[in-house]
């Protein structure tokens, strides 16, 4: 212990005044723990090795960038699950939030979250650039199974909001009267709008065939409709971001 035999009894001393329990028995045979002793000395390796575990868990953090991402569920599993190895992890330190559109706008909104994937391409958001397109889904007109509809339909389409993945104007221009009747939504909240026989809606293929309430129909627009996957970067973190490398490390 490179201490000296005194110091260390009187430092036991001082210890079982403090705690108020004799900790240590002396006998011909050595100094021993009491059976007090011993059951303390359990909660105080507890202790310390809890300690130790924080003093551990402050050195990865430090040595690792805290990057905070947002997505929705469904992109989540498809884009950056995948992405997530023991290797990945053990570079960078990672809060991962999913929720729908909207949600997800609000964090973009506030600054509250770092990167983002979700759906669309829009270069005049104030807090976020847009940084890469990850992928490129297509979106199929989906309908109730089984149910018919007589023009003019009831449609629901991702949000205009963001200037997202389509002019709206495009995907009327086969049908005057459904621009006049159109409901403007995501389409998370779409399918389930859909499912119930509401009405027809742009959904990426997946959604459609996961969901046994669903099929695909004709709509106001012959063919699919692109729907850009792209990555965002808060402006204000893009030289930390840029120096992490993570955009690339997502895209590879």
């Amino acid at each position: 212990m490179q201490v000296s035999q005194p110091s260390v009894s009187s430092k036991i001393i001082a210890l079982e005044k403090e705690v108020g329990i004799k900790l240590f028995e002396r006998d011909k045979h050595g100094v021993h723990l009491t059976k007090k002793g011993a059951v303390l000395y359990v909660e105080v390796e507890k202790t310390i090795k809890s300690f130790e575990n924080i003093e551990q868990g402050i050195k990865r953090i430090k040595g690792k960038a805290l990057i905070k991402i947002a997505t929705q569920p469904r992109l989540y599993e498809k884009y950056l699950e995948p992405k997530l190895t023991k290797e990945f992890l053990s570079e960078f330190f990672m809060q991962i939030s999913t929720g729908e559109l909207a949600t997800i706008k609000g964090w973009m909104d506030s600054g509250e979250v770092d990167v983002v994937i979700t759906e669309g391409i829009f270069n005049d958001h104030p807090v976020f650039e847009h940084a890469v397109e990850l992928d490129n889904l297509k979106f199929y007109w989906a309908k109730k199974t089984n149910t018919e509809f007589t023009p003019p339909i009831s449609t629901f389409v991702h949000s205009d909001v963001w200037n997202h993945w389509h002019d709206l104007s495009q995907c009327m221009s086969e049908g005057s009267d459904y621009k006049q009747i159109m409901i403007i939504d995501t389409p998370d909240f779409s399918s389930k709008l859909i499912e119930r026989g509401i009405g027809i809606g742009l959904l990426p293929e997946q959604m459609i065939l996961k969901n046994e309430n669903l099929e695909k129909c004709e709509g106001p627009t012959s063919g699919t409709v692109d729907g850009p996957i792209a990555v965002y970067i808060n402006r204000e973190k893009s030289a930390e971001l840029d120096e992490c490398d993570i955009v690339n490390r997502i895209m590879s």
